[in-house]
């Protein structure tokens, strides 16, 4: 997973990012309220407009627009760190040594102690409406996938935008309604 397009402010990505050696860290409401959180405070300082959104028990998917001054690859590292180490601090906070030990870094990096996702990211310009309904329908969908069975409706699953989009309601955090670009 490292699809780097060039950056260009004037497109969307669909951006997905996974946690490491895809654990499901991400199961925890707490953990997905922190995620969540920092999608929030990244839309809401101009960051990024976010158009779409899930939380999946072991990586997340977005659809972005990313500010000129704020690039996509600069926004993600600062996601990644800001999320890792408010998880970290609750599990240090908790002593929750199985859980910190499972997180305890593999490589021998000594500026990392902890690893909560993998590096890189996978990111895909979004640059045709029917890309972008492809990506749509695959995001809201993912949670009711045979595999998941998160959720038997799109809509019904709280950690994502479905509800928005499909059933016309408030979704957990605003979104940027991608339908009014078109």
């Amino acid at each position: 997973m490292a699809v780097k397009p060039e950056f260009n402010p004037d497109y969307l990505y669909f951006v997905t990012t996974t946690a490491e050696k895809h654990a499901h860290l991400f199961a925890p409401n707490w953990v997905r309220q922190i995620l969540l959180d920092s999608l929030q405070f990244l839309r809401t300082s101009g960051r990024i407009n976010l158009y779409a959104f899930v939380i999946m028990p072991n990586h997340i998917h977005f659809i972005a627009r990313f500010a000129r001054e704020h690039p996509l690859s600069a926004m993600l590292r600062d996601f990644k760190r800001h999320t890792a180490r408010q998880m970290i601090s609750r599990y240090q906070a908790e002593s929750h040594v199985r859980m910190l030990n499972a997180l305890r870094a593999s490589n021998h990096d000594q500026r990392q102690e902890y690893k909560v996702w993998e590096d890189g990211y996978d990111a895909r310009d979004v640059f045709t409406l029917d890309f972008l309904q492809q990506k749509l329908n695959y995001l809201h969908n993912n949670p009711c996938q045979e595999h998941w069975k998160l959720s038997e409706l799109p809509e019904d699953y709280l950690w994502s935008s479905a509800r928005f989009y499909l059933a016309d309601q408030a979704c957990i955090i605003a979104v940027d309604d991608v339908r009014e670009l078109f």
